[in-house]
C-alpha cells in the first residue's frame, strides 16, 4: 500500500456541536431542495448550496446511477471550458473505480487527503476517464482533501456526493453533519426522480393523445404522415425530420413528409433501394438506430446541410415495417431523444399508415369492382348469408323495375323477386326462390322463371347463381345474374307450337313410309335379291325409324307442355328391360362393346315400361355417340332407398368412357333443345330432356357424375313402388 493510499480514510462519524448560524443556513438549504421538484433546477442548486455555505469548499460534484455505473450529473467551482466539460459529462465509473466508485462499493464516507493520492485514485478509471481526471486535476489546488459521501433514499442506492476542500484541516461540514445532510440530498434527488418519471409519463400520454389526434382528423395518408411529422418535432429536441413510407413491393422507401430541411438533403433517402438507404437496418430489423451521422452510410448530404447527428425510428404494424421516422439534429440528439416515448406513437403511426393503405386499396378494388359490375349488361345482386342485399347494379335496378335498391334490404321483400313463377304460371315455394337455392349451397344455370305484371302482360327471366364460400367453407353469401329472355321465351313458345303441329302432320306419313320400307326390305331379304339393294333399304329403314323417333320426341315434348303425357304403370323386371334395350343397340354399337350388370336376375319395378325403355334407350344411345371407338359401355342396376323417405328403390346407371362433361355443362344437358358444344351429333336435344321428365313424373331422379376425360356415368333412381300423387 502507497502512502498516498494509506492517507485515504473511512470515517467514522463523532459527535461535535454546530453552529447555530451554519445550522440554519443547512436548513434553509435543505427546505429549498426539498422544495424544488424539477431536477435540471434541483441539481444545480444542490452544488451551489455546498460551495456557497462551505467557504472552504472549492468544488462540489454530484454523481447519479445510472444504467448501471456512476455519471457526473453536476457540478460547482470547477472552471471548466466547454469542450472539457462535454467530455467529463460522458465518464461512466463502475463500482471501485476512483473515490466516487470507492464509495459505492464500500457504501461508506470516503476521505482522501492530497493531490498525489485523490490522481492515483482516479486513475483506476477507464483510460478515456482518467484522461478527463488528469485535465481536472490540473484545476485543483495542490493542498485538498475530498470527500465522498454515497448517497441513499431507504435501501435505494442514487449516487455519490464529492466534495473538494483546498483546507487538509478544515472541519466546515463535521462527517456527523455530512450524513445527515447527504440523506436530505438523496430524499431531494429522489423526489426529483420520481416527479421528473411522472412528467416524462404526462408528456409521453399528451404526445400519444396529440398523435392519435392528428391520425382520427387525418383525410388521407398525405395529410396524415405531415401531421404526426408536425406533431413529432413539437414533442423532442429534434430541429428537423423526415417521414419515409416503406414500398416492400419495389423495396424501396418514398419520402412522403419533412419538415425544416431541404429535400436535398434528403436524396439519400427518396426513392433509393432500402440496402443502399441510411436506415437499412431499421427497416430489415424492426429496431431503431440513434447515432451520429457517417459519410460511409451516405449521409453526406445531409451533413452539409449541418445536421450531425440523426435518429431513425421503425413505423411498426404488429411486426411489419410500414416506415421510418427519421429525426435530425445536432450530438446533443442521441442522448436527449426520448426512445420509449417514441416508440409507441410510432407503432401507432405505422398501424394507422397500414389501415390508410388497406382502406385505399379496398376503395380502388371497391371501385374496380362497380365498374366491371355496371357494365355487366345482365342484372347482378350480391347478398349476405342472411339474404340481405349488399350490391346491386343499374341493369338490376332497371329489370326489376325498382328506382332505389338499398343497402341491407331484405331480398324476399322485392316483390319482382317473391313474386316470380315457374314457366307454367305455378307459384314458387321459398325454398325454390333463386337466392334461397344460392344461400342453400345450390349452383344453377339457367334457371328459367316468369312473372306477371299488374296489367296482364308475361316478363321471363333466366337466373344464374352460386354461394359465396369463405377459405372454412362456409358460406358468406350469394351471387346471382339474371337477364330479361322475354323475347326469346316467346320465340321458343312458336317454335315448340310450330314443331308441334309440324311432328303430327309428318308422323303419319312417315310411319307409311316405314311400313312400306320395311315390307320391301322384307321381300328382298326373302327373294335374296341383289345385296346393294338390301342394304340400301336396310339403310333406309334404319333412317326412317330415326325421323320416327324425332317426331315423337316431339310430340312428347308438346304432350308434356300440354300436360298429357299420361304413364301405364305395370310391373316391370328392369334388368329383362335393360337387356332387350343393349340388345337392340348392338348394331348401332359398332366395336363397342355393351355390358349389363346386376346384383339379382330379377329387378321389379311398378313403372310405364315403353317411357323406361325410351329413357334407357336415349341414355345408351348418347354413351355410344360420345364413346370412342373399342371402348366399354356398363349398364348397372341394384335395388337401393330413395334419400328422403328410404323407401326401396333401383338405381340404374349408364357408364361410357368418352371425353367427360365439364361441371358448368351438367346442369344444363337435361335442358331442352341443349347440344353439347363442340360436338357434332345428330338429334334435336330432346333426349336427356325427356329422359328427366319422365323419370320425374315417376318420382324418380336423374343426375351425372363425370370427370373430363374419365368418363360419364348417368344415373337414374326408380321408386320400386308407385308413388301416390
Amino acid at each position: 500500500m502507497t502512502q498516498h493510499q494509506q492517507e485515504m480514510t473511512e470515517i467514522t462519524p463523532t459527535t461535535r456541536a454546530i453552529p447555530v448560524e451554519q445550522v440554519r443556513r443547512w436548513m434553509q438549504a435543505s427546505a429549498a431542495w426539498l422544495a424544488l421538484q424539477e431536477s435540471e433546477r434541483l441539481f444545480p442548486a444542490l452544488v451551489n448550496s455546498f460551495v456557497e455555505i462551505a467557504p472552504t469548499l472549492h468544488a462540489a460534484i454530484l454523481w447519479l446511477m445510472t444504467t448501471g455505473s456512476l455519471q457526473p450529473a453536476k457540478q460547482a467551482g470547477l472552471p471548466l471550458s466547454k469542450p472539457l466539460e462535454e467530455q467529463w459529462k460522458q465518464i461512466k465509473l463502475r463500482s471501485g473505480e476512483g473515490l466516487a466508485g470507492l464509495a459505492w462499493q464500500r457504501d461508506t464516507v470516503i476521505q482522501q487527503h492530497g493531490e498525489h493520492g485523490y490522481r492515483e485514485l482516479q486513475g483506476l478509471a477507464s483510460p478515456q476517464a482518467q484522461a478527463i481526471f488528469q485535465a481536472l486535476s490540473d484545476l485543483l489546488p495542490r493542498s485538498l482533501t475530498v470527500t465522498a459521501a454515497p448517497l441513499r433514499a431507504g435501501n435505494q442506492f442514487i449516487g455519490v456526493l464529492e466534495l473538494i476542500s483546498t483546507d487538509n484541516n478544515s472541519r466546515e461540514i463535521e462527517l456527523e453533519d455530512l450524513e445527515m445532510i447527504t440523506s436530505i440530498v438523496a430524499a431531494a434527488i429522489r423526489n426529483a426522480q420520481l416527479y421528473d418519471e411522472i412528467r416524462r409519463s404526462h408528456q409521453r400520454l399528451k404526445a400519444f393523445d396529440a398523435v392519435v389526434t392528428s391520425i382520427s382528423t387525418a383525410a388521407d395518408l398525405p395529410d396524415l404522415v405531415q401531421s404526426v411529422l408536425t406533431v413529432v418535432l413539437e414533442l423532442t429536441p429534434a430541429r428537423s425530420g423526415a417521414l419515409l413510407i416503406f414500398d416492400p413491393a419495389q423495396e424501396r422507401l418514398q419520402l412522403s413528409a419533412y419538415r425544416n430541411i431541404a429535400p436535398t438533403a434528403l436524396s439519400c433517402f427518396d426513392q433509393i433501394p432500402v440496402d443502399a438507404s441510411p436506415c437499412a437496418e431499421v427497416v430489415r430489423y424492426g429496431q431503431p438506430a440513434i447515432r451520429p451521422l457517417l459519410h460511409e452510410r451516405g449521409e453526406q448530404t445531409l451533413i452539409a446541410a449541418g445536421i450531425t447527428a440523426a435518429a431513425y425510428l421503425p413505423l411498426l404494424a404488429g411486426g411489419t415495417v410500414t416506415g421510418v421516422l427519421a429525426l435530425f439534429g445536432d450530438l446533443e440528439l442521441t442522448s436527449n431523444i426520448d426512445k420509449d416515448m417514441l416508440m409507441p406513437i410510432c407503432n401507432q403511426v405505422g398501424f394507422a399508415i397500414a389501415n390508410v393503405r388497406l382502406y385505399e386499396d379496398s376503395q380502388r378494388e371497391r371501385r374496380k369492382l362497380h365498374t366491371v359490375v355496371e357494365s355487366i349488361a345482365e342484372g347482378v345482386l350480391l347478398c349476405d348469408r342472411h339474404g340481405r342485399l349488399t350490391l346491386a347494379n343499374q341493369a338490376a335496378h332497371e329489370l326489376l323495375e325498382q328506382d332505389n335498391l338499398s343497402f341491407e334490404t331484405p331480398l324476399a321483400s322485392i316483390p319482382d323477386l317473391y313474386e316470380l313463377r315457374d314457366l307454367d304460371g305455378n307459384p314458387l315455394t321459398p325454398d325454390d326462390l333463386p337466392f334461397t337455392r344460392a344461400l342453400r349451397g345450390d349452383t344453377f344455370y339457367d334457371y328459367r322463371l316468369m312473372r306477371r305484371r299488374a296489367d296482364g302482360s308475361e316478363r321471363f327471366f333466366s337466373f344464374t347463381g352460386a354461394p359465396a364460400v369463405n377459405e372454412q367453407n362456409e358460406i358468406e353469401g350469394a351471387v346471382i345474374t339474371f337477364r330479361d329472355i322475354t323475347s326469346n321465351q316467346k320465340v321458343q313458345r312458336a317454335k315448340d307450337e310450330f314443331l308441334a303441329v309440324a311432328a303430327h302432320e309428318l308422323r303419319s306419313p312417315l310411319a307409311a313410309v316405314r311400313s312400306y320400307a320395311d315390307l320391301l326390305l322384307r321381300r328382298e331379304q326373302q327373294r335374296e335379291g341383289d345385296p346393294r339393294d338390301i342394304h340400301g333399304l336396310t339403310i333406309l329403314t334404319q333412317q326412317v325409324a330415326h325421323m320416327l323417333r324425332l317426331v315423337d320426341n316431339l310430340l312428347d315434348v308438346s304432350r308434356l307442355d300440354a300436360g298429357q303425357f299420361d304413364l301405364q304403370y305395370q310391373q316391370t323386371n328392369l334388368v329383362t328391360l335393360a337387356q332387350q334395350v343393349i340388345d337392340q343397340q348392338r348394331p348401332s354399337a359398332g366395336n363397342r362393346e355393351l355390358l349389363i350388370e346386376s346384383e339379382t336376375p330379377e329387378l321389379i319395378v311398378a313403372c310405364d315400361a315403353v317411357r323406361i325403355r325410351q329413357v334407357l334407350t336415349n341414355l345408351l344411345n348418347n354413351a355410344i355417340k360420345y364413346s370412342p371407338a373399342e371402348s366399354v359401355i356398363s349398364v348397372r342396376l341394384r335395388h337401393t332407398l330413395l334419400p328422403a323417405s328410404n323407401s326401396p328403390a333401383a338405381l340404374i346407371s349408364v357408364s361410357d368412357q368418352g371425353p367427360g362433361i365439364p361441371p358448368e355443362e351438367r346442369e344444363r344437358v337435361f335442358q331442352r333443345y341443349y347440344r353439347a358444344p363442340g360436338k357434332r351429333a345428330e338429334g334435336l336435344g330432346l333426349g336427356l330432356y325427356l329422359s328427366r321428365e319422365i323419370v320425374q313424373l315417376h318420382g324418380g331422379q336423374i343426375w351425372i357424375e363425370s370427370r373430363e376425360g374419365q368418363g360419364s356415368t348417368f344415373m337414374v333412381l326408380l321408386p320400386i313402388e308407385r308413388l301416390q300423387r
